[in-house]
């Protein structure tokens, strides 16, 4: 796969493109001019790829503010224990408005990866809400959605906040 996280007994490793930037462990690391491979053995380590960072501008739903805070724990921004109760009862919120739509199963996943302590879970479920969640705020105001524009925006490298 171009660009992904495999997790393994004993660590992950990540598949990475030429100059992909990430974090490990709150310490910023980029990928070389190939792509590679890199094994990472320790499972506390908390990696984050800044292509899956939003920018603090972009926390404006329950589904970015949620994703959010998992990202800042991935990052190293914030200390797990003191967020780890908003995170979960941000996902609980979640839970009740995805709770009639296909993708309650998202929600799920999210709420099992963080009491497993798996961060990078929380964000892969929740990205999946993202284009729902876009096109259900639009619904309620009348708006149009535009989910493409939304994923080529989400997908675009993004810095992490600064500490």
């Amino acid at each position: 796969c171009g660009s992904c996280i495999i997790y393994m007994a004993g660590g992950l490793t990540l598949s990475l493109k030429p100059r992909e930037k990430f974090l490990v462990g709150g310490c910023l690391v980029e990928n070389g001019p190939r792509r590679s491979s890199i094994r990472i053995v320790d499972d506390n380590i908390f990696v984050l790829r800044l292509t899956d960072a939003l920018h603090p501008d972009e926390v404006c739903t329950p589904v970015t503010r949620a994703y959010h805070v998992a990202q800042m724990i991935l990052a190293c921004e914030v200390e797990e224990d003191e967020v780890r109760a908003d995170l979960l009862e941000r996902l609980d919120v979640l839970c009740g408005i995805f709770s009639q739509t296909p993708e309650a199963q998202a929600i799920r996943s999210a709420v099992e990866a963080a009491h497993a302590r798996r961060y990078h879970g929380v964000l892969n479920a929740l990205k999946q809400l993202r284009r729902l969640e876009a096109a259900m705020l639009a619904a309620m105001s009348g708006k149009k959605s535009e989910p493409e524009e939304a994923d080529t925006a989400s997908s675009a490298p993004r810095a992490a906040s600064s500490r």
